[in-house]
């Protein structure tokens, strides 16, 4: 988290539309929830670490991406968390902190010196949400990371199909290639992400990676 921000509460929704700049350090723990889900602060620290051994540089970069045949957006948070929408979602949307978190000094919903949206109470219009649960280094120069599904017990469950068919989707895999060590000496670029296997969903398993943008993709819808 970056040493100027300052929120009490559940991070959840800032780290996963981290700014486009490296993490310089996790501030005030003692005021925030847990990282992970069913962890300590301390163990979720610690499970954010190994992905960060793997790929310092890329620790919590956003990239996304949309599956127009599905009509799914994407957005991972790398070493961290992914969340699939079963319905398209505009980048500006997707880069913009959904508010899990309150201010630090008076524990209100605002303002903050950045733009945040609204968590929706929907369940309809919420994200499937999962989180890295393994980080590991391929060949020197890649990584490969995988997300697992996160169900709320007392949460309330959409029943649509939409979300019935994106429910079919219990883990993510994704691999990348290490950010190049000179990343953030350039003007850095948000990257892109792609779904492999032609989108095939094979034992609850989906295959993504991370790649630079081509140069006739965007970032938007």
């Amino acid at each position: 988290m970056n040493k100027c921000l300052d929120i009490r509460g559940d991070p959840y929704g800032f780290l996963a539309a981290h700014p486009l700049a490296p993490l310089v350090s996790l501030h005030h723990l003692d005021y925030l929830d847990p990282m992970f889900p069913g962890q300590t602060q301390i163990d979720s620290v610690k499970t954010l670490m190994k992905a960060y051994r793997v790929d310092p540089r890329r620790i919590l970069q956003q990239c996304f991406c949309h599956d127009k045949k599905r009509k799914w957006s994407i957005s991972i948070a790398w070493g961290y968390t992914l969340q699939i929408y079963p319905f398209l979602v505009a980048a500006k949307d997707l880069q913009t902190p959904m508010q899990t978190f309150k201010t630090w000094r008076s524990w209100s919903d605002g303002p903050f010196t950045f733009n945040t949206r609204p968590v929706n109470s929907d369940p309809c219009q919420k994200p499937l949400v999962y989180f890295m649960d393994r980080a590991e280094e391929i060949n020197d120069s890649g990584s490969l990371t995988s997300y697992e599904m996160f169900l709320a017990k007392d949460g309330k469950k959409c029943i649509s199909e939409e979300y019935k068919k994106a429910m079919e989707v219990s883990r993510v895999v994704v691999s990348s290639l290490k950010m190049d060590d000179e990343y953030w000496k350039k003007a850095p670029v948000r990257q892109c992400c792609e779904i492999m296997d032609h989108g095939s969903i094979k034992d609850g398993t989906m295959r993504m990676r991370i790649r630079k943008c081509r140069p006739w993709e965007t970032i938007t819808v």
